[in-house]
Order: structure tokens, then sequence, then C-alpha cells
């Protein structure tokens, strides 16, 4: 079993020394506190337990959505009620099918998609730009051969849910008798959301609070927002 996060978290904050992964992809499941809980994957995903069922913060990746899944099976057998994307990019949204074919499984009703008003233009654009995409992000991370680039495949990957209710600045939400306040900001992307959650004075911050330097983006993709980004930390400390 490995260091518990929250511990590895203290560790490193406390000695300023990152002497193992702190970004770790183990697909388990650590319980944070009372009800609330994280699966390791890329991206990681947060669980959270109210009386109509689970809310669950990102999805990872189309390639890992089932193992978070399965991690989340192992943890609660509740029906999962809501999903809420953090932002739109493809290694927090893409497990979403695999979410989809858990419900269908169980034959209960398919989670309900919250996020921020633009992750749909940006859905949107990615199908407009699946090649280019597929592109940049073999230059950036590597992948591409001699052979070519198969620009055919969708970016997106297939059956990905887009959310069902969306919102601009901040949302109130309710579910299973537990309140989750979604506020809008920009940061990582232009679509971002970080949630506060009274009842456990928890937060979900996706990628607005990440284990390296904020990425300001490069001349091949969309820029970041550094300055944006600061204050929304600074308003995310702000919550007692």
């Amino acid at each position: 079993m490995n260091e518990h996060p929250l511990d590895l978290s203290s560790r490193v904050i406390d000695s300023g020394v990152a002497d193992a992964p702190v970004n770790r992809l183990t697909q388990e499941l650590s319980e944070l506190a009372d009800g609330v809980a994280l699966v390791e994957s890329f991206s990681h995903a947060v669980v959270v337990t109210t009386d109509d069922g689970l809310v669950v913060f990102d999805t990872s990746g189309a390639t890992t959505g089932p193992d978070v899944v399965a991690a989340i099976r192992e943890w609660s057998d509740a029906p999962i009620a809501s999903i809420v994307y953090t932002h739109g990019h493809l290694d927090h949204v893409g497990g979403s099918r695999a979410f989809a074919a858990d419900a269908d499984r169980r034959d209960e009703p398919r989670p309900r998609v919250v996020g921020q008003r633009r992750i749909i233009p940006r859905f949107a654009r990615y199908e407009a730009t699946s090649g280019y995409n597929r592109i940049a992000n073999l230059r950036q991370f590597g992948g591409a051969t001699k052979s070519g680039v198969d620009t055919d495949r969708p970016f997106v990957p297939p059956r990905t849910m887009h959310p069902d209710v969306v919102y601009d600045d901040r949302l109130t939400d309710h579910v299973g008798g537990v309140e989750f306040e979604h506020n809008a900001c920009l940061g990582e992307t232009d679509d971002h959301t970080w949630t506060w959650i009274p009842s456990c004075k928890t937060i979900t911050a996706g990628d607005q609070f990440i284990w390296m330097f904020p990425n300001c983006g490069n001349p091949q993709k969309v820029q970041r927002y550094p300055l944006e980004w600061a204050r929304s930390l600074r308003e995310m400390a702000s919550r007692d």
C-alpha cells in the first residue's frame, strides 16, 4: 500500500523535499475524510458521498477511466448521481464513458454532468481541429513515428459525456443534502471550476492546484492565465 496522499502531501510541504513521486498514477482510492475520497489516476478523481449517491469530480482519461470506476466500486456501491468537470481537458473528461457504462450495467440513470459553460465550445473546437490537436500533443508529449500520425482518429474520445448543467460565474448545487458551491475561474483553462463543499470544508481545485510550476502554455496551444490563476488560489484560501 502506498503512503497515504495526505501524509505524502504534508511531508513534502513541511520539509520542502520531494523525495518521492508526488503525482502518482496508482489507480488506488484513499479516503481523505468521512465521505470524501481520492482516486490517484491521470488525472485524479475526487468522490463525495451524499444521500442520493456519489458526486465525482473528474473522470480521468479514456484509458484510465475504467480503473477509476473500479476503484470507486471497491469503496462504494452507491449510484453515481453527478459528475463535475473541473475543466474540459481530455484527461479529466475522457473517462466519463466508463461512468456511463457503469450506470448502464447497473441499470441506473447515467450521472448528470456539471461544467462551466465554456466547456461546450471547447469540445466543439476540439472536434473541428481534431487532427491538429493530435499532432500538437504528439510533438509535446512524444509518440510521432516515421509512418506518420493517425489524424483520422477523433481527438475527443467517442462517447465522452457532455455537460447537462452549465453555469457562467457561480452555481450553488445541492445533491442528496450536500451543498456544492461551484466557482468559475481562469487558469489552466478558460472553463475551469473549483468547488467549495461547506459541510466537509473541502475544496476540489482540479488543475488550479498542481505539483509543478503553472503551465503557461506553448506556441501551439492556447495560452494559460497565470494572473487570474493566482487570484483563484487566493479566493480558495479565503474559505474556512
